[in-house]
């Protein structure tokens, strides 16, 4: 594990929240992501190591896709373990609790930077980068309050012993409570599904102060019988136990599903990626994502200012 980042480790584990509260409650979920050197005996006829000990072991050695994937992994799950320490506790809404997430991801990716580069320079002898940028796709409007604190995702891995990927995702971000249903609106859903396919997503922050959970991840595709069960209503419901049963941690999905092709939808390359969230009028409230974060694993970004797109970024 990176040296800074223990500390922030520890405090959860202290109190057995966070990837422990989830793995508590949803042993085999964790179980069944993670690779097989992860298990302790066959999955089938013996029992798995404890999920307590699992977490640790996922901590301290990573998850042992890539070397430098597990760099981006401990800097993704740091982001959600201080959003869980930090803001979560603090009730605020979910475009908040968006803005700190983003802010997280990007605070922790620049300190796994130099990290990065130097094991990229011992693995093929040539600096590699890390690197994260957030665009705010409102210019300035406040999109939060009709989207829910909707955001995009982009995904580059350009490594060279590894099939280059650019990934992407919308998502819909809501508060999870621990007891009692969570509301998701029909027509947000409708919008999401319509206008980004395979790539439309939920991400429930657990606002539960037992459990903490990291940000869990949930296709919308897995509501849609929950969606059409009641047609003359405005909304639907999930809870704390279905989300949990059936989503990941974001660091995790990132990695696990979203960057091996398993997830969200692929674009031809990075400019692509992109015009997928600006093509759409963003005068027309409940088509547009608030947010935009973009995360590089391999190379670096070049930012510059536009005066009509806020920043200019290519990759």
């Amino acid at each position: 594990m990176t040296p800074v980042f223990k500390n922030d480790f520890w405090a959860l584990a202290r109190e057995n929240k966070g990837y422990y509260g989830w793995a508590r409650k949803v042993r085999w979920q964790l179980h069944r992501a993670l690779p097989r050197r992860y298990w302790q005996n066959c999955p089938i006829c013996g029992e798995a190591v404890d999920s307590i000990e699992l977490v640790q072991r996922l901590f301290e050695n990573g998850l042992g896709l890539h070397p430098l994937l597990d760099i981006a992994f401990e800097a993704f799950a740091r982001a959600e373990v201080r959003l869980g320490l930090r803001f979560v506790p603090q009730k605020s809404h979910e475009e908040r609790l968006t803005g700190h997430l983003i802010s997280e991801l990007e605070a922790a990716i620049q300190m796994s930077s130099e990290l990065f580069t130097r094991e990229a320079v011992t693995r093929y002898n040539e600096p590699l980068h890390i690197d994260f940028v957030y665009s705010d796709l409102s210019r300035g409007g406040h999109l939060e309050k009709m989207t829910g604190g909707d955001f995009g995702l982009i995904l580059v891995v350009d490594l060279p012993d590894r099939p280059k990927i650019t990934r992407y995702a919308a998502f819909q971000s809501k508060r999870l409570n621990g007891s009692g249903s969570t509301s998701l609106n029909k027509l947000q859903f409708d919008t999401l599904t319509k206008n980004f396919g395979n790539a439309s997503t939920y991400l429930f922050y657990d606002c539960d102060f037992s459990t903490l959970g990291p940000p869990m991840v949930m296709r919308a595709t897995n509501f849609e019988s929950l969606r059409n069960s009641k047609e003359s209503t405005e909304s639907f419901a999930t809870n704390q136990s279905g989300v949990f049963d059936q989503g990941l941690p974001l660091s995790l999905w990132l990695l696990t599903e979203l960057g091996t092709a398993k997830a969200g939808e692929s674009a031809r390359d990075f400019q692509s990626a992109m015009e997928i969230f600006t093509q759409f009028d963003h005068t027309n409230k409940e088509c547009s994502l608030s947010r935009l974060a973009m995360v590089s694993i391999g190379r670096k970004f070049t930012v510059t200012p536009d005066t009509e797109l806020g920043l200019r970024v290519n990759l």
